[in-house]
């Protein structure tokens, strides 16, 4: 069952990772501008804010194969319509459409392998988001792929809706758990809302979102207006970065057993830090791509420590607390692009990194200041996973 988990991850960041280097080609094709463009992303995020988050509370009490395979389905749909859009306004509405219905893939996901080993969530969760940046690397490979052949980018979302399809038929012949049959009460979800550990995880995942799915989104229109890369290559340089996140999310789940979570994730934020500020300084192209590789590997411990951590707190209640966790990524995600975006439009998008960088160093300083309440998360983790035994 992990694997369905790690797979249905994997399907809806893949679809997350084509629109940025499918930027160009969308943007000369409809004509739009850069605000335009990262309404898109806002579009995206908007519809997996609410789509997570409901779908999360409910799969704790629906049932799940169903569930499961019609947000699959939908998705391979939507995935498929992209292909027929002729204008910039229904592609607005199909990526909506799409990312309402079918965000849900990984959060089920996520809640019925929570549900399955609760033992084992960090060592499952580093492992799924490590799958989910292996689907954000395939995206560019996908778009690359077309542009060489001369294809359409409408044709990677054609592709992507089987990569759904194929997910679609998994689901129905694997054998999932049933729910807990239960509706949530009002009274023990504003419980989870309003728990101080889960909205500092919250929180922080919601700033995250800036230096890794904000800071990717634009790196291909970057190289390729910015920097004077051709297009072929600039859609790969999205890739760079993300080798550099799959390596350190494999890293992540190896140095957890002999070094503290806080310490981790410092370390990762300093690097980070660092790497972005040679990226934006350096004229070398071949220095850049180098200073991708070592972002990626700083950034990547974030969300997998950030999101073991908070779904522990409720053992019993794997997808109500996914989905609220999930749901402070695209709500990131639906601020961050399209405000990078419009500061783009003014003043480029090397300058826009500037304000990745203040917000890395406003984590790293919070995370610092808040070592003891990290602890004690840490701490809550460790009793709630024992009581789930």
């Amino acid at each position: 069952m992990p694997y369905l988990a790690f797979a249905s991850n994997f399907t809806w960041v893949m679809v997350i990772g084509l629109l940025g280097p499918s930027l160009p080609r969308i943007i000369e094709d409809l004509h739009i501008s850069y605000a335009q463009a990262g309404l898109f992303f806002t579009m995206l995020s908007l519809g997996s804010l609410f789509g997570t988050t409901l779908t999360g509370i409910a799969s704790d009490y629906l049932n799940r194969k169903v569930l499961f395979a019609l947000v699959a389905l939908i998705l391979a749909v939507g995935l498929a319509s992209m292909g027929l859009a002729a204008s910039y306004l229904v592609v607005l509405l199909i990526i909506l459409g799409y990312s309402l219905f079918g965000s849900p893939a990984g959060t089920v996901g996520q809640s019925i392998m929570l549900s399955m080993f609760p033992d084992r969530r960090e060592r499952y969760i580093s492992l799924q988001t490590s799958f989910a940046a292996v689907g954000s690397l395939i995206a560019p490979v996908l778009v690359w792929l077309n542009l060489s052949t001369g294809l359409s980018w409408r044709w990677t979302f054609i592709e992507a809706g089987a990569i759904a399809a194929l997910l679609f038929v998994w689901i129905l012949f694997a054998p999932l758990p049933r729910s807990a049959g239960r509706m949530i009460s009002w009274k023990n979800l504003s419980g989870i809302l309003g728990n101080p550990r889960i909205l500092f995880s919250a929180l922080l995942i919601f700033f995250s979102v800036a230096p890794d799915l904000g800071f990717s989104y634009w790196l291909t229109e970057h190289f390729k207006t910015e920097l004077g890369v051709p297009l072929k290559l600039s859609a790969v340089v999205v890739g760079v970065f993300l080798a550099g996140m799959i390596g350190g999310r494999l890293l992540t789940s190896r140095l957890l057993k002999r070094f503290a979570s806080v310490r981790i994730l410092t370390a990762g934020m300093v690097l980070s830090l660092a790497s972005l500020i040679v990226f934006l300084l350096a004229p070398w192209i071949p220095v850049k791509l180098v200073t991708l590789v070592l972002y990626g590997l700083g950034t990547a411990p974030v969300f997998p420590l950030l999101m073991a951590r908070g779904t522990a707190l409720y053992p019993d209640q794997p997808g109500t607390v996914s989905g609220v966790l999930f749901g402070s990524v695209s709500l990131g995600g639906m601020v961050f692009p399209l405000l990078l975006g419009a500061v783009a439009s003014s003043v480029g998008i090397r300058m826009t990194y500037l304000i990745v960088g203040v917000i890395i160093l406003g984590l790293l300083v919070t995370v610092t200041g808040a070592r003891k309440w990290w602890e004690r998360l840490g701490n809550a983790q460790g009793a709630a996973t024992e009581v789930s035994r």
